[in-house]
């Protein structure tokens, strides 16, 4: 069986910060902290100076740039 390959992201949000639904329709809905939400998906992650590496397999990593986007957290496929 082939493990599928890691793809990453990056943002510098912090790991403590709790992430907040800012949609319309469930604003105010909290997704919990940037590093529970890692911890619940099996996202692995390294702090640089400026951004954190968040990277895991793409089905994986997709549920949390979900997260990341629909609480308008910045984030992006280059490291800063």
């Amino acid at each position: 069986m082939n493990t599928p390959p890691n793809i990453s992201v990056y943002s510098n949000v912090p790991l403590d910060l709790v992430l907040i639904d800012k949609r319309n329709r469930h604003k105010g809905i909290s997704f919990g902290k940037v590093r529970d939400i890692c911890a619940q998906y099996g996202i692995e992650y390294e702090e640089g100076p400026y951004s954190t590496r968040f990277y895991a397999p793409k089905t994986r990593l997709q549920m949390f740039v979900d997260k990341l986007h629909f609480s308008r957290s910045d984030y992006t496929e280059e490291p800063f």
